[in-house]
C-alpha cells in the first residue's frame, strides 16, 4: 500500500478526539490529567530516575545525596522520560500528554505495517481497532513503560520488514540496534531477539533454496553476526554499567524477586486451589500491606535461614516489605535475588506438571483478562455490581480476537514475514509473562494479533 496523506490525517484526527478524551476523562474524574500517572509503585520509581538522569546525570532512586546507583531498573524508560523532562520540566501532565502523542505514533505504524499486506481500507480498520482498545489507553495514563514498549516493539516489526526485503546490513544493524533497546525498555522482551535471531537463519536458509546469487547470499549470512553484535552492544553495555557499580554483569537485580514473589507464588497458589486469593497474596499496595502473605512470609523464612550469617537486624530486614519492590537493604542486592532465584525454582520443579499446567492456562487467561475473573471472581477485592457481565463482555472481545487469529492462521495461504515476527513476539511475550496475570503484559499482544486476524487470503510471497 502506498503511503496517502489522506488516511495519515483521518488517523491523527481520531488519535486526537480518543486521546484528549481521554484526558479529559481522566481530569473529571481525578480533578488533574495526571491523575493516573502515579498509580503503580512502578510509576515512582521510573519518574524519581528520570528526575535524576535529567538534573544530575545519576541513574539513581535516591530522593537526597549521594545518589546510589540503581540496579533495579533497566534504563529503557526512564531515558525517555529524563529526555522530556530536561526540555520541559518534570510535571508529570506534560509526560502524560508526551505519552499520549507516543500513542498516536503506534496506531500510525499499525496502520503502516497493516499496509504491507492490506488495502487502505482494512489497514485503517486495523489501526483504529487498535486506537479504541481500552488498556492501551488507560495505561497510556500511567507512568509506565508499556506505551513506549509498544513503540518500540511495532519499529521492530517494521525493520523486521525492511532487513528481509531489502537485505541490507545497514537494515540488520538497526534491527539489532531496537532489539537490544526492546530488552532495556522492558525485560520482559528478551526472548524476542533470540527469536528474531532464529528467524534470520531461517530466512537465509529458504533464500538460499530460491538460487539466489552468491553476493546475495553472503550479504544475508553477513547479516547474522551483525544482527547479533549491535544487539549484544546495546544490552552489553548496560550489563556492564552494572558490573561496574554492582559487581555483577546482569540486567538488573529483580529477576530471583519477580521469579519467587510473583511467578512462583502463582504457581503455589494454583497448586493449593488458592488462586482466589491472588490479590491479597501478591499486592504490594500499602493500604493491604497487612493483609495475610502466607506464601510470601514462607518464602522470607527460607530467604532468611539462607542469611544466618548476617546480623540478627540485617536478616529481618529480608523480607517481601523491602525486598518485592526493590528496596535496597544491608545484603547485596544481587545475592539476594540469585537467592531467591533458587527458592523459586525450588517451588517450580516440585510439581514441574502443574508449573506448566498453571503457565499454559494463564497465557490464555493473559490473552482474554478479564474474562478468568468473571468466571472465578478473586477474593477481597470489591469488583462492583456489575463487574462480572462487564468482564464477560470485555474478555469475550479478546477471546474473539484471538478465534480470529487462529481461524486465520488455520486457513492458511500466510507467508513467512507476514507471520513469523508477531506470532513468534507474542509466544515470547507470554512465556516471559507466565503465570502473571496483568493487562500491562497484553497490551503490546494486541496490535501484533489484530493484523494477524485481518491478514487478507491472497498474500504476495514472501
Amino acid at each position: 500500500m502506498r503511503l496517502t496523506r489522506q488516511p495519515i490525517a483521518q488517523l491523527l484526527i481520531a488519535g486526537f478526539v480518543v486521546h484528549a478524551s481521554v484526558l479529559v476523562a481522566a481530569s473529571v474524574r481525578t480533578g488533574r490529567i495526571d491523575g493516573y500517572a502515579f498509580r503503580s509503585l512502578d510509576c515512582g520509581e521510573f519518574y524519581r530516575i528520570a528526575q535524576n538522569v535529567a538534573e544530575y546525570g545519576v541513574f539513581s532512586q535516591s530522593d537526597d545525596r549521594p545518589l546510589q546507583p540503581d540496579t533495579w531498573r533497566t534504563p529503557g524508560y526512564p531515558l525517555f522520560l529524563a529526555v522530556f523532562i530536561f526540555m520541559f520540566g518534570d510535571s508529570p501532565s506534560i509526560l502524560v500528554v508526551v505519552q499520549q502523542l507516543l500513542c498516536m505514533l503506534n496506531v500510525l505504524l499499525v496502520f503502516r505495517i497493516a499496509g504491507e499486506w492490506m488495502s487502505t481500507r482494512w489497514a485503517l480498520i486495523a489501526a483504529c481497532l487498535f486506537l479504541l482498545e481500552p488498556y492501551h489507553l488507560f495505561y497510556s495514563l500511567w507512568l509506565m513503560s508499556t506505551t513506549l514498549f509498544v513503540t518500540v516493539l511495532l519499529l521492530t516489526w517494521l525493520v523486521w520488514l525492511r532487513a528481509l526485503r531489502a537485505r541490507r546490513l545497514l537494515w540488520f544493524l538497526l534491527l539489532g540496534a531496537l532489539s537490544g533497546f526492546l530488552v532495556l525498555v522492558r525485560p520482559v522482551g528478551g526472548l524476542i531477539p533470540i527469536a528474531l535471531l532464529a528467524g534470520l537463519v531461517v530466512a537465509a536458509v529458504r533464500f538460499k533454496h530460491r538460487d539466489a546469487s552468491e553476493l546475495l547470499m553472503q550479504r544475508r549470512w553477513a547479516a547474522l553476526p551483525a544482527f547479533m553484535i549491535v544487539c549484544a552492544v546495546v544490552v552489553g553495555s548496560w550489563m556492564m554499567r552494572n558490573q561496574i557499580t554492582a559487581g555483577q554483569f546482569a540486567l538488573s537485580d529483580q529477576g530471583g524477586v519477580v521469579l519467587a514473589y510473583f511467578k512462583a507464588t502463582e504457581v503455589i497458589l494454583w497448586r493449593e486451589g488458592r488462586t482466589a486469593e491472588r490479590y491479597l497474596e501478591t499486592t504490594l499496595d500499602p493500604d493491604s500491606v497487612e493483609l495475610p502473605h502466607t506464601v510470601w512470609d514462607e518464602i522470607d523464612s527460607r530467604l532468611q535461614s539462607r542469611f544466618a550469617h548476617l546480623p540478627e537486624d540485617q536478616r529481618a530486614a529480608l523480607r517481601w516489605r523491602n525486598i518485592a519492590q526493590g528496596n535496597r537493604t544491608a545484603a547485596d542486592s544481587f545475592v539476594v535475588s540469585k537467592a531467591l532465584s533458587e527458592i523459586g525454582w525450588s517451588y517450580l520443579v516440585a510439581s514441574p506438571l502443574t508449573t506448566v499446567v498453571c503457565g499454559l492456562v494463564r497465557c490464555g487467561s493473559i490473552l482474554t483478562f478479564p474474562l478468568d475473573l468473571a468466571l472465578k471472581p478473586p477474593v477481597g477485592v470489591d469488583v462492583g455490581r456489575f463487574a462480572p457481565v462487564l468482564n464477560v463482555l470485555k474478555g469475550g472481545v479478546y477471546l474473539l480476537l484471538c478465534l480470529w487469529v487462529l481461524v486465520r492462521l488455520f486457513r492458511g495461504g500466510l507467508s513467512f514475514e507476514q507471520i513469523y515476527f508477531p506470532i513468534l513476539s507474542t509466544i515470547g511475550l507470554l512465556l516471559a509473562t507466565t503465570p502473571q496475570l496483568d493487562p500491562r503484559f497484553r497490551v503490546p499482544m494486541i496490535p501484533l494479533l489484530i493484523v494477524v486476524a485481518l491478514l487478507p487470503r491472497r498474500t504476495a510471497p514472501s
